[in-house]
């Protein structure tokens, strides 16, 4: 079983080694890139969650039931919906929707949650819980500096990537400008970084270390202010070390069913445009890590795509319950040999963790890494150093 892990290990990194050097490379990260650092799985609703919504789960469900966090708020939904029809106040939904969402935001936030208890022996998350975020970011760098940026989108709100690229010192395009007021400025997306060269015709250099981030359902660190002339969409990105407390949590689109129409206004509508024209251009690759292809809107791109002939899709989403009516089955159903399913029930390659450390190939030689490693510690040996060379 042993060697069979080890073989599909080795055929997948093939793969995506040659995947890697096309020139339009996105990847899109679902919560199952947050799993092991404790964020909320809402594929059901979490014990400590049910404990505070116990009259609103059973007034809308039966006793036995299991509902997910979007169906209990699409309930809430629909009866406040009903409610405002009659002229019924709905106060008190209000307050369980609000509640939901607050906790939902709270128990986001990677900096304060546990690593979660399948995960607490691994050595390389004790001094860095960001160790697998910034080993996939670092291994997305090592394309050739010619090529097309890295489009990296995600469904999360956490910060878990944004910490990442930090802690690299990677530079990210994230659609805001400024430095002490960070409005939302989607034309950044379309710049990008050189740097002038010495000699004497003055050539530039393209930047290395650079990528564009795209957080399609919004983030923690987005909030909602006053539009002004420096800020046309009145969206800023705040600091998450404390001034989020006393602001606006809204800019998130969060689980319910009216979500889908949350991707016709701004800043969403700007976001979803460049997932589709990312994965829309000739010799596109999209790796889907941790997404499990429930949401409609998202799917609905992806599936456009796959009407581009040099399109490829490659899925790694653990699932030890193998669905056959789930999204990734009824894809992988079509035999389609652009759609790359890897298998949803070995952990070693499909969970996050397990494809950066087993399918995403290292294009770097490992004895230089060491090399230079070696180096920067002997350089600073009183140092803990916690960022690593790309």
């Amino acid at each position: 079983m042993e060697n069979q892990k080890c073989s599909l290990s080795e055929k997948y990194r093939l793969k995506v080694k040659k995947y890697l050097e096309l020139e339009n490379v996105s990847v899109l990260a679902g919560a199952g890139t947050s799993y092991h650092l404790g964020a909320p799985v809402i594929r059901t609703i979490p014990e400590e969650l049910k404990k505070l919504c116990t009259n609103e789960i059973s007034k809308y469900f039966k006793e036995d039931c299991n509902p997910s966090f979007e169906e209990l708020v699409n309930c809430l939904q629909a009866d406040r919906y009903i409610r405002a029809a009659k002229w019924i106040d709905a106060c008190d939904i209000n307050a369980s929707i609000s509640k939901m969402q607050n906790w939902l935001f709270d128990n986001c936030n990677t900096q304060k949650t546990a690593i979660r208890a399948d995960y607490k022996n691994d050595s390389k998350l004790d001094g860095n819980r960001y160790h697998y975020h910034e080993a996939l970011i670092k291994k997305l760098l090592q394309r050739p500096n010619n090529l097309k940026r890295i489009n990296l989108f995600t469904t999360n709100y956490d910060m878990a990537f944004d910490y990442a690229l930090d802690n690299l010192g990677v530079h990210y395009i994230n659609g805001f400008m400024g430095v002490h007021n960070r409005c939302f400025r989607p034309e950044v997306y379309e710049y990008d970084l050189y740097y002038p060269g010495h000699s004497v015709t003055g050539k530039v250099h393209r930047a290395e270390k650079v990528l564009k981030y795209f957080k399609i359902h919004g983030s923690l660190s987005w909030v909602s202010t006053e539009p002004s002339m420096s800020n046309t969409y009145g969206i800023k990105e705040i600091s998450m070390d404390g001034e989020f407390e006393s602001e606006n949590k809204e800019i998130m689109i969060y689980p319910c069913v009216s979500k889908k129409s949350f991707t016709l206004d701004l800043p969403y509508s700007e976001l979803f445009r460049q997932f589709s024209q990312a994965i829309n251009r000739p010799q596109s690759v999209l790796f889907c890590i941790g997404y499990s292809f429930c949401d409609e809107h998202i799917n609905d791109i992806i599936k456009q795509a796959l009407s581009i002939p040099s399109f490829t899709l490659i899925i790694a989403n653990y699932s030890p319950i193998i669905d056959k009516q789930s999204e990734i089955e009824k894809l992988e159903a079509l035999g389609d040999k652009r759609i790359i399913v890897l298998e949803q029930d070995v952990s070693e390659i499909s969970t996050f963790i397990g494809f950066v450390e087993n399918v995403m190939p290292d294009l770097y030689e490992i004895e230089e890494n060491e090399a230079v490693a070696e180096t920067m510690r002997k350089l600073y040996p009183e140092k803990l150093v916690t960022q690593k060379l790309l």
